[in-house]
């Protein structure tokens, strides 16, 4: 920390690359990118960026002045990229007309107030995020962090509760504009139906019988069977699978469609039309959690704000190949893409001029770098030719020696031969 050099944008960049890096080549411990045991050795790490440095900047790593916290923002230590991200994703594109809300977690099993527990994610337990993301490119529009009482949500309509607020917040900026919108079971209802669909917007999704305004369907089903009720604008479809699904859409037919799959018996199967669209609509934040778990550049033991943070720039890459794929038309794996992304930041930001300085204003001690020469040691007004003691002849052979030169920049006294040269180009020299 005593040796602490300001980090610029360029050495920023350098820093994430080598964190995203990382994640293409799992190791234990950090420290193990930069070993020099032949069998791990990866001179690309230390190319770059020391270990020392590197270690320094992501302890060192705040996003905000803790004087200047706003009391109550459980965000506040990660507002500022938040934003900057948050606001770029929503700038970045005009989505298509299919869009999806889902949710996605961060794993943490540390203390923090506002930590969630979903069965059905890979991670179980962490940060819950709810996720606006385009069907049809999988890029990701806007985010909302679940903190509890104090999350940021609209609440515009008190019928719509909680969830139905969460919804009407990222969907807000592309209302009555005719996109069709995807949920499941914890967001829809009959009253965000109908709140949606007055702004022009449909949607579909699975819900829950005891929601207020269900109609009652509570026919004998066999499996494959439908029963439905409907209004003006909205149908709500019971189809008998393993299980009872039931189905909310303002935008499909009572209708049950072919999936092109037979059973044992080689009957083909049969899926309302509504259920075939909302399975290969929900897939893009799925697919988004799956592709996360092979680009994650998080570490153990760092701060969940840190954890946090990592995460948002995970996202990033992923809406950055998601507008590449799109814009090119190009057929590109994410890894080729992420490795592609790190080789233009290699070049574009890591010097051979900052490389050498961060190293040695970070690693060495001020007696081997800058310009030094010998000189004798200055009369005083008791001695006109004074004598010092050198400080290598002293730690190197454990003894005494006066000489009368001395370097005057480290103020120490040397032997001009062979002692001022150690002590200026040898590390370690008793």
């Amino acid at each position: 920390v005593n040796q602490w050099v300001d980090v610029d944008c360029e050495e920023m960049f350098v820093f994430l690359a080598i964190t995203m890096l990382m994640a293409r080549n799992k190791k234990l411990e950090i420290q193990d990118y930069w070993s020099m045991d032949p069998l791990s050795h990866q001179p690309i790490f230390g190319k770059y960026m020391s270990r020392n440095r590197y270690q320094i900047i992501l302890r060192m790593l705040h996003f905000n002045q803790n004087e200047d916290q706003v009391p109550g923002d459980r965000l506040a230590k990660v507002r500022m990229p938040l934003k900057e991200i948050t606001t770029n994703f929503k700038e970045a594109m005009i989505p298509f007309e299919n869009l999806a809300i889902d949710e996605s977690l961060v794993l943490w099993k540390g203390r923090l107030s506002f930590k969630q527990f979903i069965k059905t994610k890979r991670h179980r337990f962490g940060i819950k995020i709810f996720v606006l993301c385009d069907v049809e490119t999988d890029f990701i529009l806007d985010i909302i962090i679940y903190t509890g009482s104090t999350t940021e949500y609209k609440k515009t309509d008190p019928s719509l509760g909680i969830s139905g607020a969460v919804v009407n917040t990222l969907i807000k900026p592309y209302l009555n504009r005719g996109h069709k919108l995807f949920i499941d079971n914890w967001y829809s209802s009959p009253s965000l139906a109908n709140y949606l669909h007055k702004r022009k917007t449909n949607v579909t999704g699975t819900v829950r019988k005891n929601r207020k305004g269900m109609p009652a369907l509570s026919a004998k089903l066999k499996v494959g069977q439908t029963e439905s009720q409907h209004t003006k604008n909205m149908l709500v479809v019971r189809w008998k699978d393993r299980r009872d699904v039931f189905m909310l859409t303002t935008q499909f037919e009572d209708k049950m469609v072919h999936v092109g799959k037979s059973d044992h018996q080689g009957n083909a199967i049969l899926k309302p039309v509504a259920v075939m669209h909302y399975n290969e609509s929900m897939g893009p934040i799925d697919k988004t959690d799956m592709l996360l778990s092979s680009v994650e550049c998080v570490r153990r033991t760092i701060k969940w704000y840190k954890k946090l943070f990592f995460h948002l720039i995970d996202l990033s890459l992923l809406n950055a190949y998601s507008a590449y794929k799109t814009c090119t038309g190009l057929k590109i794996s994410l890894a080729d893409f992420q490795f592609q992304l790190i080789r233009e930041i290699f070049t574009k930001y890591a010097t051979q001029k900052q490389n050498i300085c961060r190293r040695s204003n970070t690693c060495l001690p001020e007696r081997l770098q800058g310009r030094h020469f010998p000189s004798i040691v200055p009369p005083t007004s008791k001695k006109s030719k004074p004598q010092r003691r050198c400080l290598v002849c002293q730690n190197k052979h454990n003894k005494r020696k006066d000489t009368t030169y001395m370097c005057i920049k480290c103020d120490v006294g040397l032997c001009p031969v062979p002692c001022f040269e150690i002590y200026h180009t040898q590390e370690k020299f008793d």
